[in-house]
């Protein structure tokens, strides 16, 4: 996958792999050092440091190998050897065999635990489990599709449909769920109000609906701002109120009314979009002012920009390589992570894949209504906090004789029980915790755990250990150190409360 900074490192790489050329009168590069070779008499720095790479002098002449070169400078190289050639890729990264992770941004001391851990149980009929968002990526697929399906008006209920939907499950309609823009309290049934009579609006006038009109004419109705901004916004507020038994589903009740393959393809385009946005920072959706509703004015802000890292990546493709299974247990809809995997070259199966999933009506359309008997009868709990444990214990685990995962990567309290519940039996050896700089008033599980990652940084017995991230950029940072959203300054545990 190409990097956000592949310039730079096109740059970087060319120009280090052309420095062996110029060392010495007639340095040149070559596969292996001649039998009567010499150490080299000239060093070799990339980017101010020096790489500890053997060089070799033969008749005055320095000779390096060209896969330590690209080892030093972090580029792909590949062999053919029906060919005899050697393939140079910029945008790649060095991998010594499949078995091994590839350097790249990994904080050192992380990759060398995970390495570790993955050399001492390879082969051992052992398995890893998975967060997918703002775990296997940087930010949330699932915020994202919501976003997606919004912008693009990609709704399949019709009005009393629609209405019936965002009141599913809520406990109280009536209970405040946010303020508006003049400081009032807001509740969910009056952002049905207005978010319905918007919907009845769009739904006779977009062309995707009943009307005539397209996408263009209709974002530029006041109808659609309002709904834009309040459906976005009542989003963050059932989540801020409500328990996330409520507000995880909810969310996902708004795809009510399309097929899973429908269901699929929409999360591949929303996965191709934002992917591609090249933007990751907040935008701001507001309501119009001049429009008499119940919520009154309203306005939120929106993330832009999801990113597949080629860590991660390559992190499923080695553990796959050293004999490990590998599962997905994610709290966003089903076919959004199967899409995901296929699309960014993860490469899980789809029986191996756990997420939200809703029960299908006599047509096979999803409805409002989460599918706790997938697999069984009251089998198949909700794939977040507790519920992912869960999964594991009944559905995974029995496969491998109820042993645990041997190491779980997640990023918040959600993935807390399925990283420590296998822990104190010695099943689950390691957490990788993305670092996200939480907080320990509302999530103290994640808070605790980074705290000990960065107090053992390095230990080789460590139970988690910390990876940080560039938000700004949607890249790992070669630190445990993480730069927030809009931020310039490193952080790595937040101070305690």
């Amino acid at each position: 996958m190409k990097k956000t900074a592949a310039t730079r490192k096109a740059v970087t790489s060319l120009t280090a792999l052309a420095l062996a050329f110029l060392f010495g009168i007639n340095s040149v590069i070559a596969f292996a050092a001649p039998a009567a070779a010499g150490p080299a008499t000239t060093a070799i720095e990339v980017n101010g440091s020096q790489a500890p790479i053997q060089g070799y002098n033969l008749d005055g002449n320095n000779y390096f190998k060209l896969r330590d070169l690209a080892a030093a400078v972090d580029v792909g190289l590949e062999w053919d050897a029906a060919s005899n050639t050697a393939s140079i890729d910029t945008n790649g990264h060095y991998k010594p065999d499949p078995t091994q992770l590839i350097t790249g941004n990994w904080a050192p001391a992380t990759r060398a635990r995970i390495q570790d851990l993955i050399d001492k149980n390879a082969n051992q009929n052992r398995y890893v489990c998975f967060d997918f968002d703002n775990t296997s990526t940087i930010y949330d697929i699932g915020n994202a599709l919501l976003a997606y399906q919004i912008l693009n008006l990609r709704f399949a209920m019709e009005p009393a449909v629609f209405t019936e939907t965002l009141a599913t499950e809520l406990p109280s309609l009536e209970l405040a769920i946010g303020t508006n823009m003049a400081g009032e309290p807001v509740s969910s049934a009056q952002m049905i109000e207005d978010l319905s009579a918007d919907y009845a609006w769009l739904y006779e006038q977009y062309e995707g609906f009943q009307g005539t009109h397209d996408l263009t004419y209709i974002r530029a109705s006041r109808q659609y701002q309002d709904f834009a901004a309040k459906l976005r916004w009542m989003y963050e507020g059932v989540g801020n109120t409500f328990d996330v038994s409520v507000a995880y589903p909810w969310s996902i009740y708004l795809l009510s009314g399309m097929t899973p393959d429908e269901v699929y393809s929409l999360a591949t385009e929303s996965n191709t979009y934002w992917s591609t946005y090249g933007r990751y920072a907040p935008d701001t959706w507001t309501s119009p002012a001049d429009m008499e509703t119940s919520a009154g004015m309203v306005s939120v802000q929106v993330d832009t920009g999801i990113s597949f890292t080629d860590e991660l990546i390559d992190l499923y493709r080695t553990l796959e390589a050293n004999g490990f299974d590998i599962y997905i247990i994610s709290a966003s809809p089903y076919d959004l992570i199967h899409a995901a995997s296929g699309q960014f070259g993860y490469g899980v199966p789809a029986d191996h894949i756990f997420a939200m999933r809703c029960c299908l009506d006599e047509n096979g359309r999803y409805t409002n209504e989460y599918n706790y008997d997938w697999g069984g009868e009251g089998m198949y709990a909700q794939t977040q906090g507790p519920g992912k444990s869960q999964i594991i214990t009944n559905f995974i685990a029995p496969k491998y004789d109820g042993q645990g995962p041997v190491m779980v990567c997640g990023d918040s309290a959600g993935d807390m029980n399925m990283m420590t519940g296998w822990m104190e039996s010695g099943d689950t050896q390691l957490g990788v915790i993305f670092n996200r700089y939480r907080n320990p008033a509302s999530d103290p599980l994640t808070w605790q755990a980074s705290a000990e990652a960065a107090e053992q940084m390095g230990q080789a017995d460590s139970r988690f250990v910390l990876q940080g991230r560039d938000e700004n950029n949607g890249q790992l940072r070669p630190f445990e150190t993480t730069i927030l959203q809009g931020k310039t300054e490193e952080v790595l545990v937040r101070p305690a409360a």
